[in-house]
């Protein structure tokens, strides 16, 4: 088996035993498609935070807070 000095594609010397057994460098054999690409870690599950209850108000009328909230266009008749 042949060892190389330096990469077949760009020419920087390879270093460690596997570049110089296959003849390409890290990136040019990802590129070639001679090594296997690095494996992304997985990702954390997202923690999805509820927002805090809020307590109703002391002074509040019974029913106050259950009664629909809508907007009313202004007309001229009501002005």
């Amino acid at each position: 088996m042949t060892l190389w000095r330096e990469c077949r594609d760009c020419r920087r010397p390879l270093r460690s035993e596997t570049s110089q057994a296959l003849g390409y460098g890290p990136e040019c054999a990802e590129k070639h498609g001679l090594k296997p690409k690095k494996r992304r870690r997985a990702a954390r599950p997202r923690v999805r935070r509820l927002p805090a209850p809020v307590t109703p108000d002391p002074d509040a009328l019974p029913g106050q807070t259950e009664l629909e909230l809508f907007h009313h266009q202004a007309t001229l008749w009501s002005l």
